[in-house]
């Protein structure tokens, strides 16, 4: 009995390694603009958008990204490991990022 059930396992084990769900493919651009009588907005989305997740080494970062083109860029910066303030400061072909200790930071350049 403890050999059947054995080998039941072994092969259940085998074939759960085959069953791998395949990763979705990214989601194509999107841009969505609107307008109101306070001003209007256009918003981009997908691979075109410069966005990603940089950690902090003694309160200090510069990420390197060619989507970042000067310093009137508008960057929004948040510090996903706890409630501390950022600065960002955008800059031609990089993003420099200030906060506490070794933080993790998620960005984004809106425009």
């Amino acid at each position: 009995m403890r050999l059947i059930v054995a080998i039941f396992a072994l092969i259940g084990t085998m074939t759960a390694g085959c069953f791998q769900v395949a990763p979705q493919p990214p989601l194509p651009p999107t841009t969505m603009s609107s307008w109101g009588p306070a001003g209007g907005f256009t918003l981009s989305s997908g691979p075109s958008a410069c966005a990603g997740h940089a950690t902090l080494t003694a309160g200090h970062t510069s990420v390197t990204d060619p989507c970042f083109t000067s310093i009137d860029n508008i960057v929004m910066c948040t510090d996903t490991s706890t409630a501390s303030a950022v600065q960002c400061s955008p800059g031609a072909g990089y993003l420099a990022i200030s906060g506490t200790g070794s933080d993790t930071i998620s960005y984004v350049r809106l425009r």
